[in-house]
């Protein structure tokens, strides 16, 4: 039985910044990274948006060069699935009966896509996205199509709209709630997003989901709850993941809600030498209490963080939450705890140069979401996120452009 001192479960985001962290530490003890899929470690935001449009290749995907790996004795186990953790022998046995050893263990098993269990989503060019083939497989589609269905309208399905509407593919989009991105922007912002979708091309239906989609030897139309049946060439759903975590709960690791993986601090599990990192993992965050995060920077950060820690420097991950998005001509940024937040004070406008809005839960600051902000204001804003001041002390002087963050913070 082969035996290392570093395994990590997940070639995402998470498991490849896991092999550079232990790598900043350790500069030689073998690394074992296993992978269900074909591909060496990569970055998802690129499918949604640059790499589905066309306009950036593989190289702006894939975290590292081909080389960087064996250069630097990190075996990577490709299509390679994990059957079941042994902890107390400190193995892990593979589909194929392979059993493997480590001291330091790494789950970064991410989510799995939904496909909604409706009539017909089976179909050829019904597309979920999570994956490069994921992707490759909806840019084929989109050189031919003319007209989309997009199911879903939180980050997945809104970037994916945007970016094939830019491709000259017109269509619509539906979703349970009441506007676009309804968890994470406010009422203001979200009008101007579907304003902005419609200028587009893209039709925009809240509270209305497929009834069931039929074709012959693909997708052909899409029938609506509404009693609307749409020509289509192609479907996708953007509708969240499910978290895989079968192996941490059948090992006995303790969980949390939605089969989150608990950890501490340090991103150890409650095994001390099994560590998780990015969308399965719960952590204690020192601002907002325990939090799981399903974006990019999140996986970016507590994977390198998990890698140094399994190497042996043990630092508490403290980074604020953050993530990003791209729709159309809005770049959007996001700081803080998104999850819970009933008012918001809102900075500049939203049809003219840089805008911000905070957010705040029971008169409490907790995060803001900001466009085009000067690079001046990003460490004063994460200041005031980390302080959560008070929305009747700050409320006023927030909503005024002329008022410095610095100044507040």
């Amino acid at each position: 039985m082969d035996r290392y001192p570093y395994v990590i479960i997940g070639g995402g985001l998470a498991g490849g910044r896991a092999c550079e962290g232990i790598r900043r530490i350790d500069s030689d003890g073998p690394v074992l990274l296993i992978t269900a899929e074909p591909h060496r470690p990569y970055q998802r935001p690129p499918l949604s948006k640059a790499y589905l449009m066309g306009k950036a290749g593989l190289e702006k995907v894939y975290l590292q060069e081909e080389g960087y790996y064996g250069e630097r004795g990190i075996e990577i186990m490709a299509e390679t699935r994990v059957a079941r953790i042994e902890r107390g022998d400190h193995t892990v046995t593979l589909e194929s009966g392979r059993v493997v050893g480590y001291e330091r263990l790494l789950l970064a098993t991410g989510g799995s896509a939904i496909r909604l269990p409706l009539p017909g989503a089976d179909l050829p060019g019904v597309h979920i996205l999570r994956t490069i083939d994921d992707s490759n497989a909806i840019r084929e589609d989109a050189a031919n199509a003319r007209r989309m269905l997009i199911i879903g309208g939180s980050f997945i399905g809104s970037e994916v709209a945007s970016s094939l509407s830019q491709q000259g593919v017109e269509g619509t989009m539906v979703f349970l709630e009441q506007r676009l991105l309804q968890r994470v922007v406010p009422r203001e912002l979200g009008h101007h997003l579907t304003h902005m979708y419609q200028e587009h091309g893209v039709r925009v239906l809240p509270g209305v989901k497929p009834v069931r989609l039929e074709g012959g030897e693909r997708v052909q139309r899409a029938v609506l709850d509404n009693g609307e049946t749409l020509d289509v060439d192609m479907v996708v759903m953007g509708v969240g993941i499910r978290l895989n975590t079968a192996l941490a709960k059948e090992a006995g690791l303790e969980m949390g809600e939605r089969d989150a993986v608990i950890v501490d601090e340090h991103l150890r599990t409650s095994d001390p030498d099994i560590y998780a990192a990015g969308d399965i993992a719960a952590w204690p965050d020192p601002t907002f209490g325990r939090l799981r995060v399903e974006h990019w920077d999140v996986a970016r950060a507590q994977g390198l963080r998990a890698g140094r820690n399994m190497a042996g420097e043990e630092r508490a991950y403290t980074t604020l939450p953050y993530f990003f998005s791209d729709l159309y001509e809005l770049s959007f940024e996001v700081w803080g705890n998104l999850t819970r937040w009933d008012a918001t004070v809102q900075r500049g406008e939203l049809d003219g140069g840089p805008f911000t809005f905070f957010y705040f839960h029971e008169g409490k600051m907790v995060g803001a979401l900001a466009a085009d902000l000067p690079d001046d204001d990003r460490k004063p804003l994460q200041a005031l996120v980390r302080a959560q001041p008070a929305l009747e002390e700050v409320s006023a002087r927030l909503a005024d452009a002329s008022v410095s963050l610095a100044s507040l913070a």
